[in-house]
């Protein structure tokens, strides 16, 4: 589930609880589940599903490895796509904005709420790197949920905030005469707008 901050939200965040909310009563699976996109320093796109974990104003946050491929390639290029699709209720979200780390204190905020074993995975994966094989990898995270210290976040591992400059709010009709409604940020201002389907 994604935590929401609505205190002094602006227009796309209230249009974009008003299509989560429409998917919750839905019972929308992984509702959570975004697809990221990025560019390497090769200019080749990757893709891959992060959680949202919170929404406020001008901030949406979600947390990784600063090791991973997905970390390099922001810190090659800080701008993303991210895009949503709730099948309850035929909703694609796609948005496009710059990304950057969340501080320390936010970072060990979230941290010192999540379980046990998903701070022993976090410890215990070296995100994306090779691995001789899964048993391995299942090993590495029984020995460090059994063994570390878990109640310290590691320095690699931390909250990325999107800063978003365009939301498109897609709905899927019966007779394909498909709804795009547009908020795309000028200057301080949010424009709408509609693009044809």
């Amino acid at each position: 589930m994604i935590e929401f901050d609505t205190k002094n939200m602006e227009i796309p965040y209230h249009e974009f609880i008003k299509h989560y909310k429409n998917a919750e009563k839905s019972q929308q699976l992984n509702i959570e589940a975004a697809c990221l996109s990025t560019i390497s320093d090769t200019n080749k796109p990757s893709a891959r599903f992060v959680n949202i974990k919170y929404i406020n104003n001008r901030e949406i946050i979600f947390f990784s490895n600063y090791k991973s491929h997905k970390a390099d390639n922001i810190n090659f290029n800080s701008n993303i796509a991210l895009t949503l699709f709730w099948s309850s209720v035929n909703t694609q979200i796609r948005i496009n904005g710059k990304v950057k780390k969340l501080s320390n204190e936010r970072s060990n905020s979230h941290w010192e709420k999540r379980s046990k074993s998903k701070n022993a995975l976090a410890i215990s994966s070296a995100q994306s790197s090779k691995s001789i094989s899964y048993q391995e990898v299942i090993d590495n995270y029984e020995f460090t949920l059994e063994n570390d210290d878990l109640s310290s976040r590691p320095n690699y591992w931390g909250g990325y905030t999107i800063d978003p400059s365009y939301f498109e709010f897609w709905t899927g009709h019966k007779s394909r005469v498909n709804k795009r409604k547009i908020f795309e940020k000028k200057d301080i201002d949010w424009k709408k707008y509609f693009l044809n389907p």
